[in-house]
């Protein structure tokens, strides 16, 4: 079970899948910015939010779970996911691609960077990940240290303050299990990816491969944004979500 939110009552359906350290909430910037012909719906991952734990052997389970959720829209859903729920939105999509109209990427990794990986290794990553994302001080210290890959007003640790840091690291070991953008390849929805100037090189240098293996209809990057694209750039974003 996951719990839904919707938000408007519009007959066009935008449907958000919230990355590693968010939940629902993730996509509420974006409501003042949104039409009255368009409704929101976004998703809490399961172990989320207001959904329930749940045992997750891959991330396929979670995909399976979100696709069911689409099939349920009266339409075709124009699909948003930020940044690891970017990921999940195209293993979504392998599933119900004629319930899709279009998908939304925002700051779309190509693999799992080494120094997340790290946090999968074993007894030390675990300790590492709970003593970096499970303590304030540790995340205090992480979005200090980024401060090149966000604006001044945002926060790229603060979500993960309600979360599980068990949880979220299983979330990250799930992730690092999926093999890269050749897996696809086949996908036909059409497909947005949106960046931030001042995001993660991987985000950047990721580009090329999905342009290699995605239908994309359009390239944006968002000037002075960073990793957090909803929160620094909402207007932008929702005239990429809501747009016809």
């Amino acid at each position: 079970m996951m719990y839904v939110a919707e938000f408007g009552s519009g007959k066009n359906i935008a449907f958000g899948i919230h990355g590693w350290g968010g939940d629902h909430r993730t996509f509420v910037p974006l409501l003042p910015y949104m039409p009255p012909q368009w409704r929101l719906v976004a998703v809490d991952l399961p172990g989320y939010g207001k959904s329930p734990p749940a045992r997750l052997d891959s991330i396929e389970i979670v995909a399976d779970a979100l696709a069911e959720h689409i099939r349920r829209c009266e339409t075709p859903v124009v699909l948003v996911g930020s940044c690891s729920g970017a990921v999940l939105a195209l293993e979504t999509a392998l599933r119900v691609p004629n319930h899709i109209e279009r998908i939304v990427a925002l700051d779309l990794f190509a693999t799992m960077p080494w120094y997340f990986r790290l946090f999968t290794l074993g007894t030390v990553g675990s300790i590492a990940y709970h003593l970096t994302f499970g303590t304030e001080i540790g995340r205090k210290l992480v979005n200090a240290f980024l401060w090149f890959r966000r604006t001044r007003s945002s926060d790229l640790t603060s979500s993960f303050s309600d979360k599980d840091a068990g949880t979220t690291q299983q979330y990250l070991h799930l992730l690092g299990t999926l093999p890269g953008p050749e897996r696809y390849h086949a996908l036909k929805v059409p497909v947005t990816l949106v960046w931030g100037e001042r995001t993660f090189r991987g985000v950047k240098e990721a580009i090329p491969q999905w342009q290699r293996v995605l239908a994309i209809e359009g390239l944006h990057c968002i000037p002075q944004a960073g990793h957090l694209l909803i929160d620094e750039a909402p207007a932008r974003v929702a005239s990429l979500v809501f747009a016809r």
